[in-house]
């Protein structure tokens, strides 16, 4: 009405939903992404208030409230609004997969059956934690490496495309034999100057090549993961985060009241490797025919004695969840030394690397120079 009296249009509106404080919540379309940080808080604070006997719809009102992401802010308030409407929690978590990973949604399954929610919520916390540290660790020791990569590609990218064609036209000028060195270091010159983009839609094409096969033809994608797992310096870390994750997921669902063979089905999907995952399947398929987890390890090839001995114990005095944490504490401790001892490795060699191609440079520049100077002689 008040739009017509002053004559005027509606062109464009935009829904939006308000929360009963009258503050605007975004929306949600079930595709949300949250960080591990955020969500490790999440379940904090739910635990928390569980604990002290809060409902939980007012607990995750309370909680979303306090909430400064919007998107998390609108999952949050669309968990409590599925659950006031008769549905289960576990049912509203999986609405939001890229959200809540499958862990999430198994624990809570078990913890709605056996009436254990506020314990679970407080082991997903620790759980999150863990995994966010993990994976900071990681990040924290790759950025230097990181750096000075890209500054031999910036120095590269200069050398070939500014500095090069220009020494390139003053020989072709003074038309001299050219040493074999220089000669090497030109064509590169042609071929990183006149055909990147080229070499670009190559790289690109092997990227793409390299997941369609590997989507598509899983034992090419096993066997390039148990490559992963082989390789020097970097596939002892990369089998240290996968055998964490293991035993980090096995314990934590175990633990929570999961039975071993649903556990070892969920943890299969959350190793992060491929040859990894199998070996968990094998395993899974080996206790389902009565055999135990230690036979089955061995028989994989993939886990490492210590590992093998870890679970043995741990089985042999039913306290396989106990074994799976001092499995986990083990690469806690060892990962970060490894990491920085292997990047300590590479960040000089980065270094050595570079010095060798600025001298491989300089030489090809100097020689023709040296040449011509020796011939005017």
């Amino acid at each position: 009405m008040s739009l017509s009296r002053d004559e005027l249009e509606l062109v464009e509106a935009n829904a939006k939903t308000r929360n009963e404080a009258g503050e605007i919540v975004q929306d949600v379309t079930g595709k949300e992404k949250v960080s591990r940080r955020q969500l490790a808080d999440f379940f904090f604070q739910l635990s928390v208030l569980l604990e002290a006997g809060v409902p939980l719809i007012r607990a995750l009102e309370l909680v979303g409230s306090d909430i400064p992401n919007p998107k998390f802010k609108g999952i949050i308030r669309n968990l409590g609004a599925q659950i006031q409407s008769g549905g289960t929690f576990t049912d509203a978590l999986s609405q939001f997969p890229n959200c809540f990973p499958v862990v999430v949604t198994s624990l809570m399954r078990v913890a709605e059956r056996s009436g254990t929610t506020a314990s679970i919520c407080a082991e997903l916390r620790r759980y999150l934690e863990w995994l966010d540290k993990l994976y900071g660790d990681i990040r924290g020791a790759l950025l230097m490496p990181a750096a000075l990569i890209v500054a031999v590609v910036v120095f590269m990218f200069i050398i070939f495309t500014f500095v090069m064609p220009k020494f390139i036209a003053i020989l072709d000028e003074i038309k001299i034999p050219l040493p074999w060195l220089t000669k090497q270091v030109i064509a590169f010159t042609h071929l990183f100057q006149y055909h990147w983009h080229q070499m670009l839609i190559g790289a690109a094409a092997l990227v793409v090549g390299y997941r369609l096969v590997s989507k598509f033809h899983p034992p090419f994608g096993i066997w390039i993961d148990g490559v992963k797992l082989k390789l020097p310096l970097f596939g002892e870390v990369n089998m240290m985060i996968c055998l964490s994750r293991f035993g980090r997921n096995l314990a934590t669902m175990y633990r929570s009241g999961i039975m071993l063979l649903e556990s070892l089905k969920i943890s299969r999907e959350l190793v992060g490797n491929r040859a990894m995952a199998q070996a968990v399947v094998m395993i899974h398929d080996g206790v389902a025919t009565g055999r135990k987890i230690n036979e089955m390890m061995k028989e994989s090839g993939i886990f490492p004695s210590l590992i093998v001995q870890m679970v043995t114990t741990g089985e042999s005095t039913g306290k396989l969840a106990e074994s799976l944490d001092n499995m986990v504490k083990y690469y806690d401790d060892q990962l970060p030394r490894k990491v920085k001892a292997i990047f300590g490795i590479l960040e000089p060699s980065i270094v050595v690397g570079l010095v060798v191609l600025v001298g491989i440079i300089a030489l090809s520049v100097f020689l023709p120079i040296t040449q011509m100077m020796t011939s005017a002689k």
